[in-house]
């Protein structure tokens, strides 16, 4: 969505940030991990792109915080890890914290011009919990429909390898 305002949680890497911004989205690139966001930031310049705001900090206070502020994004993606430890040391398991993560994304997503993007790896979900969560959390009019799967890496045999899954809608 050029001009979109995208919010891209659990960045890592970037590689999700650098393609919104090489679309004409503004983008926010938030991982907990300080190394991690510059490594991010060499991939964008590596890349020739720029102005991607960068922030080194807990992704679910973040969203929190720009609920309270009543900061709204056109596009939402989440790549939550399935476990790990915030930069002060906070205990972070998907499980535990995904019901109260999606509740707190759902306040920030413009309902007029939107997309969300949720992957996971946690072997304690299937697609249709993704499903379930959206539906759970989200209007019924923002979900029209609502895609969901596997992510998967071929292999020239014609096997497929397990990556993960996801969940997505938009309305753009």
């Amino acid at each position: 969505i050029k001009g979109a305002k995208v919010l891209n949680l659990f960045a890592y890497t970037g590689g999700a940030s650098l393609a919104a911004r090489a679309g004409g989205a503004n983008v926010i690139h938030c991982d907990s991990i300080k190394n991690v966001v510059s490594w991010a930031n060499a991939n964008m310049e590596a890349s020739n792109l720029k102005d991607i705001r960068w922030l080194v900090e807990d992704a679910f206070k973040f969203v929190k915080r720009e609920a309270r502020r009543g900061n709204l994004y056109n596009g939402i993606i989440l790549d939550p890890p399935a476990w790990g430890h915030g930069p002060k040391g906070e205990k972070w398991k998907l499980e535990d914290m995904i019901n109260e993560l999606i509740a707190a994304v759902a306040q920030i997503l413009d309902k007029e011009r939107y997309f969300l993007v949720l992957n996971s790896y946690s072997l304690g979900f299937s697609p249709l919990v993704l499903y379930d969560l959206l539906h759970t959390h989200f209007d019924k009019g923002i979900i029209k429909k609502t895609e969901y799967g596997e992510l998967y890496l071929p292999e020239p045999s014609g096997r497929k390898l397990p990556a993960g899954i996801f969940a997505r809608f938009a309305n753009v």
